[in-house]
C-alpha cells in the first residue's frame, strides 16, 4: 500500500513545486525519488535506474531532438528568413487564411511562449482588417496548435511517441484528421471577425521557398525514417546556409538556441517513467482501482484534462501523464494513448496557465474573459470530437 501512496504522492509534488515555480525538471525528478523511496525495493534501485535512464539511446536521442528543435526555431529567428517568408506571401491568400497560417508556421518551431513569435506578424494584417484585441487573440493561440496533430518535430509528439513506444509515423497517421477538424473549427467560431479587406500583390516567390525550406526538409526527412535530430540538424544547416551564416555565427546561434532547461525536463521524464515501471507502483495502483470500480476508462478520460489544465506545457502534461496512465491500460493501444493525447492538449490550449495565451492577451491587450468566449467552446468541441474519433477507430 505504500508504494501507492507513494505513487499518487509523487503526483501531488509535481504540481506544488510548479505551482510554486520549482523547474520541471526538478519537481519531476523529486517525485521519481519520492516512488523509489516508497516501492519497498532497496535504495541501490534508485541508482540503478537513473544509470538505465543516462544510459539508454532513447535518453540522447529524446534530448538531442528536444534541443536541437530550439536551436532550428532560433536560427529562423535571427536570419530572418520566417520574417521573409511571412512578408512575401502577406497579401496573396484569403485574409482568414492568412491570419491563420501565420502562427501555423511559427507553430513548427515549439518553444515556450513561441505565440509571441508570431504575434507582430498578425498585427498589421490584423488591424488592416479591422479585428479586434480578442480576435487576434484567437487567431494566434487556435492556429498556432494546428500542427500539433501532423508535426513531427514538436515536443509533445516526441515525447509521446517516446514514452508510448509507438512509432512516429504511425502516430501521424492517426493524428493528422484532427488537423482538418481544428481548422475547421477554427474557421466556424473565427467567422464574422474580418470586417474590411485588404488589397493584394505579387509574392517573392523565391524567398516563400526560403524561409519555409528548413522546415520542411526537417519535417519530410523525418518521416522518411531518419532520426530526428539528423532531420533537425540538416534543416539547421539549410538556415545558415540560407540565412549566410559564418562560421563563429553558426557556433554562437548553436550555443544561444540551445535550452538546457528542456534538454534536462525531457531526461528526467524518462528517468520517471522508468522508475515507475521498474519500481511496478503502477501495478498495484491498477488493483487497488479495480478493487473500488473505478473503470479506467473514466481515469483516462478525466485525469488527462486536469493535467492538460495546470501543467502549462503539453510535452510536461505528457511526460507527467504517460508514465502513470499508459501501464493502467495493458496492452499498448493507440487511441486509447491518444484520448490521453487528447485531453492534455485541449485542456492546454484554453488553461490560464497556458504560456502562449498569456503572452498574447498580454500583447494584444485582449479581455482574457472574452477570448475564452470563443476558446473554450472551441476546445471542448475539438476534444468530443476528437475523443469520438478515436474510440469509433477503435471500436473498428
Amino acid at each position: 500500500m505504500l508504494d501507492v501512496l507513494g505513487l499518487l504522492a509523487a503526483f501531488v509534488v509535481i504540481f506544488i513545486l510548479r505551482s510554486r515555480n520549482v523547474d520541471f525538471g526538478v519537481a519531476i525528478t523529486v517525485a521519481a525519488l519520492l516512488i523509489g523511496v516508497t516501492s519497498g525495493k532497496p535504495l541501490s534501485s534508485i541508482t540503478d535506474v537513473l544509470v538505465q535512464t543516462v544510459l539508454d539511446p532513447i535518453t540522447w536521442n529524446l534530448c538531442a531532438a528536444v534541443g536541437l528543435i530550439t536551436v532550428l526555431g532560433y536560427t529562423l529567428q535571427k536570419t530572418g528568413l520566417m520574417v521573409k517568408f511571412i512578408e512575401s506571401i502577406r497579401d496573396i491568400l484569403p485574409s482568414n487564411v492568412l491570419l491563420a497560417i501565420i502562427p501555423a508556421l511559427f507553430g513548427f518551431l515549439s518553444m515556450p511562449g513561441g505565440a509571441l513569435l508570431s504575434a507582430p506578424f498578425i498585427e498589421p494584417e490584423a488591424n488592416r482588417l479591422g479585428l479586434k484585441p480578442e480576435h487576434k487573440t484567437y487567431y494566434n493561440v487556435w492556429f498556432r496548435h494546428l500542427l500539433y496533430w501532423m508535426n513531427p518535430i514538436t515536443s509533445s509528439t516526441i515525447m509521446a511517441t517516446t514514452l508510448s513506444g509507438i512509432t512516429l509515423t504511425e502516430w501521424l497517421r492517426v493524428q493528422s484528421p484532427l488537423f482538418l477538424v481544428m481548422t475547421g473549427i477554427g474557421f466556424f467560431f473565427s467567422r464574422g471577425f474580418i470586417i474590411r479587406g485588404s488589397n493584394g500583390h505579387r509574392p517573392d516567390s523565391k524567398l516563400a521557398w526560403k524561409g519555409v525550406a528548413p522546415i520542411l526538409l526537417s519535417v519530410i526527412l523525418t518521416l522518411t525514417g531518419l532520426p530526428v535530430w539528423v532531420a533537425l540538424i540538416s534543416g539547421i544547416l539549410l538556415g545558415m546556409v540560407f540565412g549566410k551564416v559564418g562560421l563563429n555565427e553558426a557556433f554562437d546561434m548553436f550555443y544561444k538556441g540551445i535550452r538546457v532547461e528542456i534538454i534536462l525536463s525531457a531526461a528526467s521524464m524518462l528517468f520517471l517513467r522508468n522508475m515507475i515501471v521498474n519500481t511496478g507502483s503502477v501495478d498495484s495502483l491498477f488493483e487497488s482501482i479495480l478493487s473500488m470500480g473505478i473503470p479506467v476508462l473514466a481515469i483516462i478520460i478525466i485525469i488527462p484534462l486536469l493535467i492538460g489544465a495546470i501543467s502549462g506545457s503539453p510535452a510536461m502534461g505528457v511526460g507527467i501523464s504517460f508514465p502513470i496512465l499508459l501501464p493502467l491500460l495493458g496492452t499498448p493501444n493507440i487511441h486509447y494513448t491518444s484520448i490521453i493525447f487528447v485531453g492534455i492538449t485541449c485542456a492546454y490550449i484554453t488553461s490560464p496557465l497556458h504560456l502562449c495565451l498569456a503572452l498574447t492577451n498580454s500583447y494584444y491587450k485582449s479581455d482574457l474573459n472574452k477570448v475564452l468566449k470563443y476558446l473554450a467552446p472551441s476546445s471542448l468541441a475539438l476534444y468530443l470530437m476528437g475523443t469520438f474519433y478515436h474510440f469509433l477507430l477503435n471500436m473498428l
